[in-house]
């Protein structure tokens, strides 16, 4: 059985269509949090909504904090969704996860806070990161304008974009 965690009780709705399980609560907000059900894995995917008024800090370092607290102690193993922009390499040279963090970014700031929180985590003693590159797919297509309209990429000729399609993640 899959549980899937949403703020939003219409998305709940959705997800239940398709057969899955829900839990309608927010990382943010502690008292949500109770009676998560016990899981095989755990999954923390979530992502930062602009939106929203909280910073991305918040919610993937206090937020993701909250939710592992929260957990029942016999939940399994955690995966932690990370990106490769915990990477700050701009010079060309070739990254793997050996490779020295230092993101200049805040996003790449708070997905390092975010993973440093879960290995000091007791939750953190089984848990892997997935360091993600940036993601594609319907909706989600960097720079789409400029591609349809047939206009360059403004980067340097032998420079790489890391991406992968959400299908793959």
């Amino acid at each position: 059985i899959v549980c899937v965690m949403t703020r939003s009780v219409d998305h709940s709705l959705q997800f239940q269509q398709q057969g899955l399980k829900t839990h309608v609560g927010d990382i943010l907000k502690p008292e949500t949090l109770m009676d998560l059900p016990a899981a095989g894995t755990v999954l923390f995917a979530v992502g930062h909504d602009r939106s929203s008024g909280t910073s991305i800090q918040s919610v993937y370092v206090d937020g993701f904090q909250n939710l592992l607290d929260a957990l029942p102690p016999s939940s399994g193993p955690v995966l932690y969704t990370s990106s490769t922009g915990v990477y700050a390499q701009e010079d060309g040279e070739w990254v793997d996860e050996d490779s020295i963090c230092e993101p200049d970014r805040e996003g790449g700031r708070a997905c390092l806070a975010a993973e440093k929180m879960l290995l000091a985590h007791p939750r953190g003693q089984d848990a892997k990161i997935l360091r993600l590159a940036g993601l594609y797919g319907p909706g989600r297509i960097p720079r789409s304008a400029d591609v349809v309209a047939g206009n360059p990429l403004p980067v340097a000729g032998n420079d790489y974009l890391n991406l992968i399609h959400v299908d793959d993640a």
